[in-house]
């Protein structure tokens, strides 16, 4: 488990790396806007510093990026970034095999002209997200706290309350609490639109859900996974799903003689398996059951009409 000292810290280095791109800092004014002593924060700008990342301080307390410097130009995102600096720390721990490793990948992320070996695309992400209300979140969750979410969205703002917040996951480019409610329930809030966050001294006993998030491939998932979809992979896409797992409980039932595939999932929510199967039109066949076809069908029909 990750000790709730190490959550502060990446939550205070991805605060002040993003407030550094923006221009400068003064530390007693962020001190004060984190609830941390300046001293601390000095010394999140050193392991930032360490990790490579060129700090200049312009007077006393007050810092900023070398010029000419900004993390736009890194192939990294900010997020990336944090964990970063706070590997740094993990790799001096290891020994020096793997501090040199650690220093050659910050080199690299530092200086996006050395030719890269992988590449990795991501969602680009345009929400923001606050840094008390994730630590808050961080902290609820460590410590299996009942909490209240204030959610805003484009169609109302209201509290649910009573939650059991589970996981910080990441889907298709934005980051959501997982959280059970009264009714054990799955309820997914996109962190971006989390406005106040209230833990409960009442504590709950915390369930894993790694399992449905390793299964799922997008956010729809649900407690119970008990629908059965039977899908036919036409021969020019099989290979893709020989080696890929696209689909929740994807499992290959039988090859057929032409090289397409019987292939079975199971979902609890027709939406978690639309958008993969849309994907892959038209060398996919819905073969059960009748309502998720009817369904395909009616949305397929209803833009072309459009």
């Amino acid at each position: 488990m990750i000790k709730s000292a190490t959550l502060h810290k990446f939550t205070r280095i991805l605060y002040l790396l993003n407030k550094l791109d923006k221009g400068r800092i003064t530390l007693t004014q962020e001190a004060k806007e984190l609830g941390f002593s300046a001293r601390t924060l000095q010394r999140d700008l050193h392991e930032i510093e360490r990790a490579g990342f060129p700090l200049a301080e312009i007077s006393a307390g007050r810092y900023g990026f070398a010029e000419g410097f900004s993390l736009s130009k890194m192939p990294l995102s900010a997020r990336d970034e944090a964990l970063l600096a706070l590997t740094g720390q993990l790799a001096e721990s290891l020994g020096p095999n793997w501090q040199a490793s650690f220093k050659r990948l910050t080199r690299q992320a530092a200086h996006p002209q050395t030719q890269a070996i992988y590449f990795i695309k991501m969602p680009r992400m345009w929400h923001s997200i606050s840094p008390n209300i994730l630590e808050k979140l961080e902290q609820a969750i460590l410590k299996h706290q009942y909490t209240d979410v204030y959610y805003t969205s484009q169609t109302k703002h209201a509290w649910s309350r009573e939650l059991r917040p589970l996981k910080i996951t990441l889907f298709d480019g934005f980051w959501y609490l997982i959280a059970l409610n009264s009714w054990n329930t799955f309820m997914k809030f996109s962190l971006g639109r989390i406005e106040k966050v209230n833990a409960h001294q009442k504590t709950f006993t915390p369930i894993s859900i790694d399992e449905k998030l390793v299964q799922s491939p997008n956010i729809w998932f649900d407690m119970e996974q008990n629908l059965e979809i039977k899908l036919k992979i036409a021969k020019s896409i099989a290979g893709y799903f020989k080696e890929v797992e696209f689909f929740p409980y994807q499992k290959i039932e039988k090859e057929n003689n032409d090289g397409s595939l019987l292939v079975s999932c199971r979902t609890a929510n027709f939406m978690q398996v639309l958008p993969q199967i849309q994907r892959w039109l038209p060398h996919i066949q819905v073969i059960s059951p009748d309502d998720l076809a009817k369904l395909l069908n009616k949305q397929l029909s209803a833009y072309i009409k459009k």
